[in-house]
C-alpha cells in the first residue's frame, strides 16, 4: 500500500522517491520488506549511481542521519550533495524517535558544483537536471513533509513502530550527559546498552555518523565552552570537571575540534566573538 502511495506521488510531483530506514526497522516485524531495495537506495537514479561510493552513504545516511536528529522535529530542508546534487530531506520521526528519512528530487544543486573525478557521463547527467525552483520548494518541503506524517501514521497504525533501535540514541545522548566528565569509554556504554562492543560501535556510528569517542568528545568540548564563556575557572579546573586528564590534554582535543585554543576562545567570546 504504502510502496504504491510512494509511486503515485512520484508520478504527481515528478521527484524520485528514496526512503532510509535506520537498521531496517519497518521491516523488522514484517515477514516482506516494506520497501523494496531500490526504494531505500539512491542508487535508482542514474546521476546517483554515476560515480557511487562510500562518500555518498557517508553523507546520505550518516551525516544527514546526524542532522535530522540534531533538529529534533520533522521540519524538512534542501541538502546539497558532495557531488553538487539537491534533495529536499523530510526526518520520519515519531515521539522523541528518528527513524529515518525521506528524501525528494532530484536537482542539480545551485550552492555546490560538482567535483573533479568523477565519471564523464556524471557530468553530463547533472547537467541536464533542473534546479530545484524557489517559487515550488515550499509546496514540494510541505507535501513531502505531509506524505512522510502520513507514512509514520500507517506504520504506527500497523505496530510497525513497536521496537525502534532509535530509541537507544537517546539512551547514548543520556548516558553521555550523565558520565562525560567520568573515565568512561566504548565498553562501558555497550554494558548500559546490553550489547557486545562491536554491535555499540556500528549503531553510535549508524545513529551519529560518529563514532563514540568523536561524540564523547564532542560532548567534553561543549562542556568547556559552557565554562569558558561562564566561569573564570583555571583550565586544569576545566580540565578534571570536563572529564580530561589535564589541561594539555584539554587544549589538543578542543584546538582540533574549535580550531582555536581555550584561551583565544574565551577572549574572542568576551568579546562577542561567535565562535
Amino acid at each position: 500500500m504504502i510502496e504504491n502511495a510512494i509511486q503515485t506521488l512520484e508520478k504527481l510531483t515528478g521527484c524520485s522517491i528514496t526512503v532510509i530506514d535506520n537498521d531496517r526497522v519497518f521491516a523488522r516485524r514484517r515477514l516482506q520488506p516494506l520497501f523494496t531495495p531500490l526504494r531505500r537506495s539512491h542508487r535508482k537514479n542514474a546521476v546517483c549511481a554515476c560515480g557511487f561510493d562510500e562518500r555518498c552513504i557517508e553523507f546520505c545516511r550518516y551525516r544527514m542521519n546526524s542532522r535530522c536528529m540534531e533538529l529534533k522535529d520533522s521540519t524538512p530542508f534542501v541538502k546539497h550533495c558532495w557531488k553538487g546534487l539537491s534533495e529536499i530531506v523530510v526526518p520520519l520521526n515519531d515521539g522523541n524517535v528518528h527513524y529515518g528519512m525521506f528524501y525528494g528530487g532530484i536537482w542539480r544543486s545551485a550552492e555546490h558544483e560538482a567535483p573533479p573525478g568523477l565519471p564523464d557521463e556524471f557530468y553530463s547527467l547533472r547537467a541536464a537536471l533542473p534546479l530545484l525552483p524557489p517559487e515550488s520548494e515550499n509546496e514540494l518541503k510541505g507535501l513531502l513533509q505531509l506524505f512522510g506524517d502520513g507514512v509514520m501514521f500507517a506504520l504506527r497504525k500497523s505496530n510497525l513502530l513497536e521496537v525502534a533501535p532509535d530509541s537507544r540514541g537517546v539512551r547514548v545522548v543520556d548516558f553521555l550527559r550523565e558520565h562525560a566528565a567520568e573515565g568512561i569509554g566504548l565498553p562501558d556504554l555497550a554494558q548500559a546498552l546490553e550489547l557486545s562492543e562491536s554491535r555499540t560501535s556500528l549503531l553510535v556510528k549508524e545513529l551519529f555518523g560518529r563514532s563514540f569517542s568523536e561524540l564523547l568528545q564532542l560532548e567534553r568540548v561543549g562542556r568547556v565552552k559552557q565554562y569558558l564563556a561562564g566561569t573564570g575557572l583555571r583550565l586544569h579546573e576545566i580540565a578534571d570537571l570536563c572529564g580530561f586528564s589535564d589541561e594539555f590534554h584539554l587544549s589538543k582535543v578542543f584546538k582540533r575540534h574549535t580550531g582555536v585554543s581555550p584561551r583565544d576562545w574565551r577572549t574572542r567570546k568576551r568579546r562577542d566573538m561567535v565562535i
